[in-house]
């Protein structure tokens, strides 16, 4: 058989190949699906993944249901995620916990990246420090003043341990040279109702959450930890705007499928959440709520889920985090 032979039928068996795949994705979804989300209702990774699957029911056709499982900052869940079936019928809405995890235990019970397929980074908030309405302090510098004076004595809820709000929090600390008490939930929604009722003095939390309760004045801004101020509390300081250098900290939202997603169907979800994330009336509510619309390939994701490991890999040795 000649050389010339061999290249068309091993191409023509590739092509071939592709067929199954390719058909997969055209008739993709074919029964309801459901968007993990490893947090109880009420958070910010809750309402945003309920805004995604509503436009998904439309372009599909299908049933997209959210599936809440909290427990261990998202562990549980993409523990779960990561055994099942790889047809695109099980996806999860993430956020930074999904690499901070393994990084503050061993025993995480999955690999952050290899363990599944990426499909898009949605988008990003800034977080926000605050405070119950009755707290002492009411400004950032106030804050940091009497954590100086009484190191430990101010105590702060966040979704758990590792997470993107113990995270930040640790961070500031060690850039200010303070100590507070951090106090872990199972969920952002149940940490948060604790500020509001004024259990716990403090925490932070994305924009986009907090959002109706500032307006409710039911909490008070401290400061937010993009690098910058945004537009959406242009009175309420970055933590680099007051002084403290080189911090910078923001939550993330991206989705995933379990490894060994057929590329043609990721190719396709990666898409049609694309064009929603990315749709006027999408971006106007994400941006609404204080949150920034992106919408990347799935090498991009990867390519940051990479970054923030480095990144937040520092914060937790310098801090001593450690899960079981």
């Amino acid at each position: 058989m000649s050389l010339t032979r061999r290249r068309f039928l091993h191409l023509g068996g590739a092509f071939a190949a592709t067929i199954p795949s390719l058909a997969s994705a055209q008739s993709f979804p074919t029964r309801p699906v459901r968007m993990i989300v490893g947090f109880p209702a009420g958070g910010s990774t809750d309402i945003l993944a309920r805004d995604i699957v509503g436009e998904l029911e439309k372009v599909w056709g299908q049933s997209v249901i959210v599936d809440n499982r909290g427990g261990a900052n998202g562990g549980i869940a993409a523990t779960q995620l990561a055994r099942l079936p790889a047809d695109g019928h099980t996806l999860m809405m993430i956020v930074p916990g999904h690499v901070t995890n393994p990084l503050a235990s061993p025993n995480a019970g999955y690999d952050a990246i290899k363990d599944f397929t990426p499909i898009t980074l949605v988008a990003s908030s800034p977080l926000l420090i605050f405070a119950h309405a009755g707290f002492q302090a009411s400004d950032i510098r106030t804050l940091l003043s009497l954590a100086k004076k009484s190191p430990n004595s101010i105590s702060y809820a966040t979704a758990g341990v590792a997470s993107i709000n113990h995270l930040s929090m640790e961070l500031m600390a060690s850039l200010t040279g303070t100590k507070f008490v951090h106090v872990p939930y199972r969920g952002g929604g149940p940490a948060l109702n604790d500020v509001i009722g004024g259990h716990v003095p403090l925490s932070v939390f994305s924009v986009m959450q907090v959002q109706p309760h500032l307006q409710a004045k039911a909490i008070k801004p401290l400061a937010v930890t993009s690098a910058k101020a945004t537009d959406l509390l242009p009175n309420v300081p970055s933590l680099a705007e007051v002084g403290v250098k080189d911090y910078e900290a923001e939550i993330w939202f991206a989705i995933i499928a379990p490894s060994g997603l057929p590329p043609a169907i990721a190719a396709k979800i990666n898409a049609d959440v694309n064009r929603i994330v990315k749709s006027p009336s999408m971006q106007q509510k994400i941006a609404t709520q204080g949150g920034r619309p992106i919408g990347s390939t799935q090498d991009g994701l990867t390519a940051f889920m990479q970054a923030e490991t480095t990144k937040w890999a520092r914060v937790i040795k310098d801090a001593g985090i450690k899960t079981e």
